[in-house]
């Protein structure tokens, strides 16, 4: 076989695993359809929540822990159908995460499915769940001098001018993981 023929047939078979491939993608994504698409968790509203307070350094400064917790860009999510059968839908997705200045929420996978029945006439019910893999959530520390007190220590942030001890402080550093988000949902329909 000379090297252009052999060029041609494996152009070939190239193009027809191309086209193989093309076709078993648009077979998937027939029955793909975009579920939803929404901003926040319960992760990116705990940051929020850390957000609210502040306190003043023995300089006079203001920390406001607004300035900590604020996202550059929010935790956002976004979750497809496919479906299985005209009753069973697989839903899969995926979470971009968020980061503030002393917390991160890594991004996370999304996987669940959903089932749809009849339990009598003019009656449809349905039942959900979503379940994210990774997207934990934690908390930065922050170094603070203490002075002739204490020093230079490793300190929870937002406790720093608190009366618990900078060692103690660093047991209530935020970690909660992405399962925090796990949802399931019930949804009934009648029409009379």
């Amino acid at each position: 076989m000379s090297l252009s023929r052999w060029n041609k047939s494996l152009l070939a078979l190239a193009l027809l695993a191309t086209s193989s491939k093309s076709v078993l993608a648009q077979e998937i994504w027939a029955d793909t359809f975009l579920l939803d698409v929404y901003i926040g968790s319960h992760r990116s509203s705990l940051a929020r929540d850390l957000s609210n307070g502040g306190y003043e350094l023995s300089g006079g400064d203001l920390i406001d822990f607004q300035d900590w917790y604020t996202p550059n860009f929010p935790d956002s999510t976004v979750l497809l159908l496919r479906q299985v059968s005209p009753d069973f839908g697989i839903i899969w997705g995926f979470s971009t995460g968020e980061r503030g200045e002393k917390y991160k929420i890594a991004p996370a996978l999304q996987l669940g499915f959903v089932y749809r029945f009849t339990p009598f006439e003019n009656a449809v019910a349905s039942i959900s769940a979503t379940y994210p893999f990774f997207g934990k959530m934690t908390e930065k520390a922050c170094i603070a001098n203490y002075g002739s007190l204490g020093g230079i220590q490793n300190v929870n942030c937002r406790l720093a001018a608190s009366l618990i001890p900078p060692e103690t402080s660093l047991d209530y550093l935020v970690k909660v993981r992405g399962e925090a988000d796990a949802k399931v949902g019930i949804n009934f329909r009648f029409s009379f």
